[in-house]
């Protein structure tokens, strides 16, 4: 819409994302979130195509493919694009017709090798274009706010704290049990260092348990899902993403690294595409609790460290996978489907 384009959002009636829209002022269109073979949802799709004569759809959640690529058929003359935000293989017919059909985004260069494995039909009908952010909403200097959010956590001034941002949903979430493990080692040599974890799922009970195993209770924090991600990167020291199954692009290590936080995430997927390992954090190997410990021990003992990755997160992320970027490239796609008049 900034760069003048006419967008409207199709989303299913009752979710985050009508409200969220609502507020920014989009023209939205809801559909009912379940019916035989999808058939409402491509029935308003195509009232709301021939409505507003749309001559793009894009979907970005698979369930929406089919929806989207059957509606522009029903009406003709409209170019599908999709996004893949996951590693996992494409299934069924998708891997068959998906490419026939549609241009395909992949959100990193591990989707991409994906898609190219799994994909029959014209590569040339593949992009690589990484997901971004809206890096004006991180700051790296921490308001009197983030210092308040803090003392309320119990974090004295001089601790460093690490914490794992995402779902914890079984059997391993984001790799939570392997950082309380981790965290329990550390906090020996370094009793003032704290750890927070930062999400929902159905692992709570299990983490909660293990933090009283591991008798953490006085130096782990964990905190519900919160859409204020600014206030909470902005009070970390130090952002762990020790991911464990598969990864297409953390946008958390984005929003981490626009906050001017040093990172420790595993060496995963499309993980090392985020940042370079020496010079914004380190990498190490899925699941390596030991590797953790060690990344986790340099970084308290060197400030300096610290301090200079995190300096060297901001600009990276505004030259690549900031927002603006990210709309330069998928509006030059939109324009190579659709030249302009």
């Amino acid at each position: 819409r900034e760069l003048g384009e006419q967008v409207t959002l199709a989303v299913p009636a009752g979710s985050g994302w009508e409200s969220l829209a609502r507020q920014h002022n989009l023209p939205i269109e809801t559909f009912p979130e379940r019916s035989p073979l999808r058939s409402a949802q491509v029935r308003y799709l195509v009232r709301v195509v021939r409505a507003r004569r749309i001559q793009i759809m894009h979907a970005h959640q698979g369930r929406d493919y089919w929806p989207s690529i059957i509606a522009a058929r029903l009406v003709g003359g409209v170019r599908v694009v999709v996004t893949r935000h996951l590693m996992t293989r494409p299934a069924g017919f998708r891997r068959w017709f998906l490419l026939s059909q549609a241009e395909v985004v992949a959100v990193s260069r591990a989707v991409e090798g994906v898609c190219r494995r799994e994909l029959r039909g014209s590569a040339r009908r593949l992009h690589q274009v990484y997901a971004g952010i809206n890096t004006t909403r991180f700051q790296a200097e921490r308001t009197e706010a983030v210092w308040q959010f803090r003392e309320r956590l119990g974090w004295p001034v001089e601790a460093v704290v690490f914490g794992v941002v995402g779902f914890c949903h079984l059997p391993r979430g984001k790799g939570q049990l392997e950082f309380l493990e981790a965290a329990a080692r550390v906090r020996k040599d370094f009793p003032k260092s704290r750890f927070v974890i930062v999400g929902s799922g159905t692992m709570e009970t299990l983490l909660r348990e293990t933090i009283v195993r591991l008798d953490l209770g006085g130096s782990v924090s964990m905190l519900p899902f919160t859409t204020d991600m600014p206030m909470v990167m902005s009070a970390l020291d130090v952002l762990v993403h020790p991911a464990v199954g598969t990864e297409a692009l953390s946008l958390v290590i984005l929003e981490a690294l626009a906050s001017g936080r040093p990172i420790i995430a595993s060496r995963l997927d499309g993980i090392p595409e985020t940042f370079n390992d020496g010079e914004h954090g380190f990498l190490v190997p899925a699941g390596d609790v030991p590797r953790l410990i060690g990344a986790m021990r340099t970084l308290l003992e060197c400030p300096e460290l610290r301090k200079r990755f995190g300096a060297a997160g901001p600009e990276h992320v505004r030259d690549k996978f900031s927002r603006a970027v990210m709309v330069e490239r998928i509006h030059r796609l939109y324009q190579q489907l659709c030249p302009p008049s």
